[in-house]
C-alpha cells in the first residue's frame, strides 16, 4: 500500500508528514508555525493568506521526492474556526480561532434571538457558550451588516481548508458541529443559523469523515508534488483524530489532548444532557456516534501566563517538585479566555484566591497547574459520575511536562496514559483515513500504544485532592456574582483599545 500525506493544523503550527501502513512516520514531521494575531480588542484570528501559504508549503516539504508513493491525503484541524468568502471565494474576514473574545460581551445579545436556549442545546448538542462561532456571526450580523450582506459562504477551518485543497465546498460532521448550528442529526439548523442573521445556503456541504474523500484540484497536485487525481479523507477534528490513534474509541477509555487548549471525552451512542451547567458538548462523529465531553480553553496557555508574568522559563515547572498538592491555600482559576459552561465560562476571566505574605513563587506556580487540572477534573465529574472510566489517554505537547501529569492523575484519580509520540493527531488522521472504523482502526491505534508510558495516580494525594477539589468548586460556584459586576470594570467607555496587531503568547518553543 502506498503512503498517505497526514496533515493536522492546529492554533499555532501546521504539521505534514508521510505515514506508512503500520501508523509509521516516514521521517520527521515538517512543521510551520501558524502565529495567532490579536490586539487589546480580543480578536484571536489567522490570517488566510498566510495560513494558506504555510499549508501549501508544509505538504510540499513534506511529500519531497516521495510523491510518487503518495495514495492519500488525510487533514484534520481545530474546532471553533470561523471564516466568512464572498461569491468568488475571497475572504471577507480572517479565521477567528477558539480564544478570540471579541464576541463574548455580545453573547446575552445572541442568547435573546436565539429565545429558547436550552432547546437549542438539545437540537445540536452543543452547549450555550460565547465560543461557538454561531455567536460570532450574530455579532457581525448586528455591528458589520456590510460584511454580512456579501457573505456567499460561512466556513470552519476544515472547510476552508478543503475549498484551498479541492475547489470545493465541504467540511466534515465532527469540525461542523463545533460552528453551533448542525443539529444532532447532522442537518444545519435552519432556525437557529435564521437567528443569527445568516442562511443555510452560506453553509458547507457536510461530509462522514470516517469514509467520504474527494479529489484535491489539479493545481494543488502540481503545486504540492503529488499524483493528478489524488483524493483527500474528509477525516475528523483534531481532537477525535487524536482518539483514533490512541484507542480512543474503546469502552472505558477516556482521551483527551493537553496543549494550548484541551480536551476529555468518550465515544457514546447518544448524546448526553447537562442543561444546568452548560459543560458537556456531544460532538458529532457522524449521524448516530458522538464523541462526548468537553473541551477546555486554557491548558498550556495558563503556564504561558505565568511565565510569561514572572519571567521564567519551561524548565523551571519541568524541573522541580513545585510546593505541596494544594499550593498551601492558593486557587487559581485559569480561565483567561473564558471556559466552555455556561454558568463561568461565558464570563470568566483568569483568577488567583488565597496569596500571603508567605506564598511563594512555587505555591503560585503549582496553584496554576492544579486549576488546569481541576478543570479537567470538572469534565470527569459532569461526564462520569458514576466512574466507568479506567483510565485516562492523553497526547499533546503539555503532556512533556510529567510533574503536571503527575497532579493530573492525582487530582482525576485516573492511571494516566502517555504516548512517546508527538505526532499523534498525525498518525490518528492518517488511521482514520486508510482504516475508516471499526476493528481495523483498533488494531492498529492498540498497536500504535505498546509502548506508551503509565503514570498511576499516588494514593495519599488522591486524598488531598479529593478534599482540596470539593474546596475549589465551592469556591468556583460562588465566582458568578462577582464575574458578573466585573462587567463593569472594564476600560473606560471613552477611552478605545489601540488595535495592535502583534501574535499572541498563547505557546512556548518545547511544549
Amino acid at each position: 500500500m502506498g503512503l498517505i500525506l497526514s496533515i493536522d493544523v492546529g492554533t499555532t503550527n501546521i504539521k505534514a508528514a508521510l505515514v506508512d501502513e503500520d501508523g509509521r512516520l516516514c521521517g520527521e514531521a515538517t512543521n510551520i508555525g501558524t502565529k495567532i494575531e490579536g490586539d487589546a480588542t480580543g480578536r484571536a484570528e489567522h490570517d488566510p493568506q498566510k495560513l494558506h501559504a504555510a499549508l501549501l508549503d508544509v505538504c510540499r516539504l513534506a511529500v519531497g521526492d516521495w510523491g510518487a508513493d503518495v495514495e492519500l491525503l488525510s487533514l484534520t484541524s481545530y474546532q471553533f474556526g470561523l471564516v466568512l468568502l464572498d461569491k468568488d471565494g475571497v475572504p471577507l474576514t480572517k479565521i477567528s480561532t477558539f480564544v478570540d473574545t471579541t464576541a463574548q460581551s455580545h453573547h446575552p445579545h445572541f442568547l435573546r434571538a436565539i429565545g429558547d436556549v436550552d432547546r437549542m442545546y438539545l437540537r445540536t448538542g452543543c452547549p450555550p457558550i460565547f465560543q461557538y462561532p454561531v455567536n460570532r456571526l450574530h455579532h457581525i450580523a448586528a455591528t458589520q451588516p456590510e460584511i454580512a450582506g456579501r457573505t456567499a459562504h460561512v466556513l470552519d477551518s476544515k472547510a476552508f481548508l478543503m475549498h484551498l485543497l479541492t475547489g470545493e465546498y465541504f467540511t466534515d460532521y465532527s469540525t461542523a458541529n463545533s460552528l453551533g448550528c448542525l443539529d444532532i442529526d447532522g442537518r444545519w439548523d435552519e432556525a437557529i443559523i435564521k437567528a443569527s442573521g445568516f442562511a443555510v445556503e452560506h453553509f458547507p456541504r457536510v461530509l462522514d469523515g470516517f469514509r467520504d474523500k474527494v479529489r484535491l484540484a489539479p493545481s494543488v497536485c502540481r503545486e504540492i508534488g503529488v499524483r493528478e487525481g489524488t483524493p483527500i479523507s474528509a477525516g475528523l477534528y483534531d481532537g477525535a483524530a487524536l482518539a483514533a490513534s490512541m484507542t480512543g474509541f474503546a469502552d472505558g477509555i477516556g482521551v483527551g489532548n493537553f496543549g494550548t487548549s484541551g480536551m476529555f471525552r468518550v465515544p457514546t451512542p447518544a448524546p448526553v444532557e447537562d442543561l444546568e451547567g452548560g459543560l458537556i458538548q456531544s460532538c458529532l462523529l457522524r449521524p448516530g456516534r458522538f464523541f462526548t465531553g468537553s473541551g477546555i480553553n486554557n491548558c498550556t496557555i495558563a503556564t504561558n501566563m505565568l511565565l510569561n508574568i514572572l519571567g521564567l522559563d519551561l524548565d523551571y515547572l519541568r524541573g522541580r517538585e513545585l510546593s505541596d498538592p494544594g499550593s498551601h491555600g492558593i486557587m487559581t482559576f485559569p480561565y483567561f479566555t473564558g471556559e466552555r459552561d455556561k454558568v463561568i465560562g461565558n464570563i470568566g476571566t483568569g483568577m488567583v484566591f488565597g496569596l500571603g505574605v508567605a506564598s511563594t513563587r512555587d505555591d503560585l506556580a503549582r496553584s496554576f497547574l492544579e486549576g488546569v487540572a481541576f478543570s479537567y477534573l470538572l469534565v470527569k465529574n459532569r461526564l462520569d459520575p458514576d466512574d466507568r472510566i479506567k483510565e485516562f489517554r492523553l497526547g499533546g505537547g503539555g503532556t512533556a511536562n510529567l510533574p503536571w501529569m503527575q497532579i493530573m492523575a492525582d487530582a482525576l484519580n485516573l492511571p494516566i496514559v502517555l504516548t512517546q509520540n508527538p505526532e499523534m493527531g498525525i498518525i490518528g488522521a492518517a488511521c482514520l483515513a486508510r482504516h475508516g472504523e471499526g476493528e481495523d482502526l483498533l488494531a492498529c491505534s492498540r498497536m500504535i500504544m505498546k509502548e506508551a508510558r503509565v503514570i498511576e495516580p499516588i494514593e495519599k494525594n488522591v486524598h488531598i485532592y479529593e478534599e482540596i477539589a470539593d474546596r475549589y468548586f465551592s469556591v468556583r460556584d460562588s465566582l458568578r456574582e462577582p464575574l458578573l459586576a466585573r462587567r463593569g470594570l472594564g476600560p473606560a467607555r471613552r477611552q478605545k483599545a489601540k488595535p495592535v496587531v502583534k501574535p499572541l503568547p498563547l505557546v512556548r518553543e518545547g511544549w
